[in-house]
């Protein structure tokens, strides 16, 4: 449901409203009560998103649009849908109240194909299991980029109210770079709650219960046919994928074709150089 705000009388313009937060908190309370519960939910998430103490005039379509699709990208079309509502409310509300010149409501939409790509990570979500599985080091290395991440968002803050300082922002680079940059990690911080949240840590025990069965987080040997070259690698969840280190996505073409297979089994991969077939030496 989308929120509907009610006329409270409250002016907050003279209270000096400056940042993101402060506005939704004025905000909320024109909010009808039946709706408020939701909304605040929904505003808080955003808020976070694009960080707590965001001044109101560094706000740039870019990252609103980069918002967009990291609602798009984790959760169905009806649930996306009707969060992007109530953020497209709090936007023209503050294009209504002149704390935002331009009316970044409208940069605020899912883009088609999305539910292709949702209904296809859905199911790959199933095949692997519950949530996301992670080996117990890639676990630990997603927690680690997190924190790291954390810390490059809170310094893009301050290099946004920092170049924002300079009134002039028709030919602002420092500011543009420093807005790009702010969206760019916030999208990838969403991503990894996302997989973080509910994460199953894979072991021997719950990794590889049978032996011969390709599972996730277990080590495989497969023979491409055609060249009759071997490779031993860990298949793991695509955040962990690292083909240097020998961890193979779950979300690649050929990783995809062999998870839940037997070792003896011949699988046909659509490649970017062709089609090719590999059979399962060994899995374990």
């Amino acid at each position: 449901m989308v929120a509907k705000s009610k006329d409270t009388g409250i002016d907050p313009e003279a209270d000096g409203v400056s940042t993101v937060a402060e506005a939704l908190r004025y905000y909320t309370l024109t909010i009808s009560d039946d709706d408020r519960p939701a909304a605040s939910t929904e505003l808080g998430r955003f808020v976070r998103w694009l960080g707590n103490d965001r001044s109101l005039d560094s706000l740039a379509p870019p990252e609103i649009g980069d918002y967009s699709d990291h609602i798009g990208a984790h959760g169905t079309a009806p649930d996306a849908v009707d969060r992007l509502a109530i953020v497209k409310l709090f936007l023209a509300h503050l294009k209504k109240k002149g704390y935002i010149e331009v009316n970044l409501a409208q940069h605020l939409r899912l883009r088609r194909g999305r539910g292709a790509a949702s209904a296809a990570k859905s199911a790959s979500a199933a095949t692997a299991g519950k949530g996301a599985r992670l080996t117990k080091s890639g676990h630990q290395q997603m927690q680690n980029q997190l924190a790291e991440l954390i810390i490059q968002r809170t310094q893009f803050s301050a290099d946004i109210r920092k170049a924002a300082a300079d009134k002039d922002v028709r030919e602002n680079a420092p500011l543009e770079a420093a807005r790009e940059a702010h969206g760019m990690v916030s999208l990838k911080i969403g991503e990894i709650e996302e997989s973080l949240r509910g994460a199953e840590i894979i072991t021997e025990r719950n990794g590889t219960r049978e032996k011969g069965i390709v599972r996730l987080g277990g080590r495989v040997t497969i023979k491409e046919l055609g060249s009759g070259r071997a490779i031993a690698v860990q298949l793991v969840h695509p955040d962990e994928a690292n083909p240097l280190s020998g961890k193979m996505s779950s979300g690649s073409p050929v990783g995809g074709a062999i998870i839940g297979r037997t070792v003896g089994d011949t699988v046909t991969v659509e490649t970017p150089a062709g089609e090719k077939q590999f059979e399962i030496v060994k899995a374990n």
